[in-house]
C-alpha cells in the first residue's frame, strides 16, 4: 500500500514476516482481503484524522494498516492460488485511493487555515496521481517505466514526516513538505514521460 521496500530490504524482511503470512492462509484470511483492510483502513484513517488535525495520531493509525502491505503481496505468493490479475488490480486501486487520502485529508484541514497551501495541496494530488498512471499506463504498453526522483514510498515518507512535525508544533512543516512534495512529484511526471518516450522509440 503505502511503502515500497527496496529490493535489498525485502528478502530480509519477506523471511520474518513468512511465518505469520503462513498463519493468515491457514486460517483462511486471503490476500485480497488484507489488501482491502489496509488501504480501506488508511483512507479512511487518514481522512478522519488528518482532516481535523490529529496528526499523530493519524500517522499511528496509518502506520497500523500500512503494516498490511507487508502482508498481502507475501500471502499471495504462498497461497495456493498464487497471485492474480484481480489482486494486482485491486492493490494498485486501493493504493492510489490510500495516497489521495492522506493528501486530502490534510488539504481538508489547511484550506480553511492557510488557503494558500490549498493549490499546492491540489497539484501535489494531481502530480502523484500522474506518476503512477504514467507508470501503469507504460506498462500496459510493454514499455518499462521505473525510475524518477520520488518514487511512491519517498512522496508519502516526506508527507507523513511533514505532517508528524507539524503535529509536534513545527508550524512550518507542512508548508515546507507539500511545496518540496509538489516539486518532486512534478519533476518525477516529466522524468517518467521522458522515459517511456525514449522506450517508445
Amino acid at each position: 500500500m503505502v511503502f515500497m521496500l527496496q529490493s535489498s530490504f525485502r528478502d530480509p524482511v519477506v523471511r520474518i514476516i513468512q511465518p505469520f503470512a503462513k498463519f493468515l492462509i491457514k486460517i483462511g484470511v486471503s490476500a485480497n482481503w488484507i489488501s482491502a483492510i489496509g488501504g480501506i483502513g488508511t483512507s479512511i484513517g487518514a481522512l478522519y484524522f488528518f482532516s481535523r488535525g490529529q496528526f499523530i495520531f493519524g500517522i499511528t493509525v496509518v502506520s497500523i494498516f500500512v503494516l498490511f502491505d507487508l502482508f498481502d503481496g507475501t500471502v499471495a505468493r504462498l497461497s495456493k492460488k498464487g497471485e492474480s490479475k484481480w489482486g494486482a488490480l485491486l492493490d494498485s486501486t486501493l493504493d492510489r485511493v490510500s495516497d489521495a487520502a492522506i493528501l486530502l485529508g490534510g488539504l481538508l484541514y489547511f484550506s480553511s487555515r492557510e488557503k494558500e497551501l490549498t493549490k499546492i495541496f491540489v497539484i501535489a494530488i494531481v502530480a502523484s496521481f500522474l506518476v503512477s498512471y504514467i507508470k501503469a499506463k507504460a506498462e500496459s504498453l510493454q514499455i518499462t517505466c521505473e525510475g524518477g526522483i520520488a518514487e511512491r514510498a519517498e512522496r508519502t515518507i516526506l508527507i507523513l514526516t511533514a505532517y508528524g512535525l507539524y503535529g509536534l508544533g513545527v508550524n512550518d512543516a507542512v508548508s515546507v513538505g507539500i511545496y518540496a512534495l509538489a516539486i518532486i512529484s512534478v519533476i518525477t511526471v516529466f522524468q517518467r514521460l521522458w522515459i517511456v518516450y525514449q522506450g517508445s522509440k
